[in-house]
C-alpha cells in the first residue's frame, strides 16, 4: 500500500515537473512568435505586467478573451461603486489581455479624461489626466488598432467635448495648454508652418503634416491652436476606415467641430498673459456646407436635412457679418432648395434677422 502511494506521489511530481518544463518552453516559443510575427510595437508590451497576469496572458493562450470578459464584469462593479482610481489599473490589464478590443481602449481613455480628472482639485492636475486619456488613445490604442475608426472618433470627441467645450471648470487650462503646444508650429493665423523641424515635432505628437495641409486646403485656414481643429483632424482620419453607421458618426465628428469653428475657430488670446480668447473662422463656412450636404446624400433623413438647413442659416449670418456677402448669397441660394416645397421661403434679410428653418419631426 505504501509503495503504491509512493509511486503515485512520484508520478505526480514527475507530471508537475513536465508541466513546468512545457510551460517554460511554451513561454519561450510564444515570445519567439511575437518577435517574428507581431508588429514591432507589440514586443515587450507586457514587460511591466505583474507576474501573475503575465502567466495568465502567456499560459492561457486563447482563453485570454475569457479572462478579459471576467475583468469586464469587475469593471462594471467598480463603475457602479464609483471606484474610478481602481478602474485605471483594471482597464489597463484588459487592454493588455486583448489589445485589439477597441471598447477597452475607449473606456479606459474616457475614465481617465472624465472620471479621474474631475476628482482633482487643481486645474493643472485635471489637465494631466485629460492629457493621459488622449495619449492613451493616440499613442497606444491606435498603435494596436490603426484601422479602428471608432478610436479616431473617440479621440476627436475628447478634443471637441473635453477641451473645446466649457463643461469642465478647468476648460480654459486645457485650451491654453493646447494653444501653447501648437503655437511654435503655426503661423500668426494658426495655419501650419510647414518646415522640416516642425514636421519632426508634429510627428512626436502623432500629427501628420501632409494630412494637416490637406485639411487646410479642403476646409480653409484652420487654426491648429483650437481644439475643434484637432477634433476634425482625428475624425477625418477615422473616415478612412469607417463603414456603415460608424462612417456617419465619423462624418459628424468632422462637420460638428467645423460648425463650431465657424463661431469660435480662431485663437485670439494672449498666451504670454495666459488669456484665452476665440473668434469665428468664416473661411470654413462653404467647405463645411459641402461636407454636410455630402452627409445628407449618403445618409438621408429628416434630421440631417434639418442640420443642413440650420447650418446654412448660421453660415449665411456669419459670412454676412464678416463682410463676405457674395459667399453669403451663394449659401442662401443653396438654402432654399433644402426647405420643403410648401414652406414659406425666407428672404435673405429674413435669414439675417434670425429666421430659423422649421423642424418637422423625426
Amino acid at each position: 500500500m505504501r509503495l503504491s502511494v509512493h509511486r503515485t506521489s512520484v508520478a505526480a511530481l514527475v507530471a508537475l515537473a513536465l508541466l513546468c518544463l512545457f510551460a517554460a518552453w511554451q513561454s519561450r516559443h510564444l515570445a519567439e512568435i511575437r518577435r517574428s510575427g507581431m508588429p514591432e510595437a507589440y514586443v515587450g508590451y507586457t514587460s511591466d505586467t505583474p507576474p501573475a497576469l503575465n502567466f495568465v496572458m502567456v499560459g492561457l493562450g486563447g482563453f485570454r478573451g475569457i479572462v478579459s470578459e471576467i475583468l469586464w464584469f469587475r469593471v462594471n462593479t467598480l463603475q457602479e461603486e464609483g471606484r474610478f482610481m481602481e478602474l485605471v489599473q483594471l482597464s489597463d490589464w484588459i487592454t493588455m489581455l486583448d489589445p485589439h478590443a477597441a471598447e477597452a481602449w475607449a473606456y479606459n481613455a474616457w475614465n481617465l479624461a472624465y472620471n479621474i480628472s474631475v476628482l482633482m482639485i487643481r486645474p493643472e492636475d485635471r489637465m494631466r489626466w485629460v492629457e493621459n486619456g488622449i495619449a492613451l488613445l493616440r499613442d497606444e490604442g491606435l498603435r494596436f488598432n490603426p484601422r479602428e475608426a471608432r478610436l479616431y472618433r473617440e479621440l476627436a470627441w475628447l478634443y471637441q467635448n473635453k477641451i473645446g467645450d466649457n463643461l469642465d471648470s478647468a476648460h480654459v487650462t486645457y485650451k491654453l495648454a493646447l494653444a501653447e503646444t501648437m503655437a511654435p508650429l503655426v503661423r500668426e493665423d494658426g495655419t501650419l508652418n510647414d518646415t522640416t523641424e516642425n514636421r519632426l515635432r508634429l510627428a512626436a505628437l502623432k500629427l501628420d503634416a501632409d494630412r494637416m495641409l490637406a485639411l487646410e486646403k479642403r476646409f480653409g485656414r484652420l487654426d491648429w491652436r483650437i481644439a475643434e481643429t484637432h477634433a476634425a483632424y482625428w475624425a477625418d482620419q477615422g473616415l478612412t476606415f469607417a463603414t456603415g453607421t460608424e462612417r456617419l458618426m465619423c462624418l459628424r465628428g468632422v462637420y460638428q467641430p467645423l460648425m463650431l469653428s465657424l463661431l469660435r475657430g480662431r485663437f485670439t488670446g494672449v498666451l504670454a498673459r495666459r488669456q484665452w480668447g476665440a473668434s469665428g473662422n468664416p473661411t470654413v463656412a462653404v467647405a463645411t456646407a459641402d461636407l454636410i450636404a455630402q452627409t445628407c446624400r449618403e445618409f438621408p433623413s429628416r434630421n440631417m436635412s434639418y442640420v443642413h438647413s440650420r447650418y446654412l442659416v448660421m453660415a449665411i449670418a456669419a459670412l454676412s457679418k464678416s463682410g463676405l456677402n457674395d459667399e453669403a448669397h451663394a449659401l442662401y441660394d443653396r438654402l432654399l432648395p433644402t426647405l420643403s416645397p410648401d414652406a414659406k421661403k425666407p428672404t435673405f434679410d429674413d435669414v439675417l434677422k434670425g429666421w430659423e428653418p422649421p423642424y418637422d419631426g423625426s
